[in-house]
């Protein structure tokens, strides 16, 4: 009976130093952030200058602004997780996502989201901690 009880410790505590292992788990960093919301940052940031460029360039049309907005959204949707290189189940750091939005608004107006997030983005994996 010892020896079962001494094995479901031992289990318990080897699952336990293995999902520790990743610092975003259980909140022990602050500053990570998850790749499925990183990527939900990054596509409301290209949306919001998109629809203020389009507001001040497109005619009154509703129907090409709103055939814009949907190409707009289009490329962003499929181009912007791609260039960024994002996994949604990997932690990054959260500055990097942080400066990486600053950068979609400063040149948003410029050049295209997808652009921006190719030259001026770099968003790092969070580093894993390791077991003694």
């Amino acid at each position: 009976m010892k020896i079962k009880i001494l094995l479901v410790v031992l289990s318990l505590v080897m699952l336990v130093s293995q999902n520790c292992n990743q610092p975003g788990i259980a909140g022990l960093s602050s500053n990570n952030i998850l790749g499925k919301d990183a990527t939900k940052k990054l596509l409301d940031a290209a949306t919001q200058i998109d629809a203020i460029y389009l507001r001040a360039t497109t005619s009154s049309s509703t129907v090409s602004t709103s055939s814009a907005y949907l190409a707009a959204a289009l490329l962003n949707g499929i181009l912007v997780p791609i260039v960024a290189g994002l996994e949604d189940e990997k932690y990054y750091l959260k500055d990097g996502v942080d400066k990486c939005v600053k950068d979609i608004y400063a040149l948003g107006l410029v050049i295209d989201n997808y652009l921006t997030v190719a030259l001026s983005c770099d968003i790092k994996p969070t580093p894993v901690v390791g077991l003694p």
